[in-house]
């Protein structure tokens, strides 16, 4: 049988519900609607999030923060470590 496609759905689904998907969640990146959607307040502005991320309590741009501040706090001891050793 040639000419045999792949099934593609008419839009993506949320994965909880099975309804059409509104977005991304902001942590897992999971397609959900805006039923199954929470949101929550980001560095800047607010942002959806999926209940099983809400429940867990994680938070969108706390990893940013993270990246953004040991290597700011290894360059400071290194600073503070050339000042000491001369």
């Amino acid at each position: 049988m040639p000419g045999l496609a792949p099934f593609q759905p008419d839009c993506d689904y949320c994965v909880y519900c099975h309804r059409p998907a509104a977005g991304m969640c902001a942590v897992c990146h999971a397609l959900i609607c805006t039923k199954c959607a929470e949101l929550v307040s980001g560095l800047s502005k607010p942002l959806a999030v999926c209940h099983n991320c809400a429940r867990r309590n994680l938070h969108p741009g706390r990893l940013l923060l993270a990246w953004l501040l040991v290597p700011a706090v290894l360059l400071a001891a290194a600073a503070a470590l050339i000042v000491w050793l001369r």
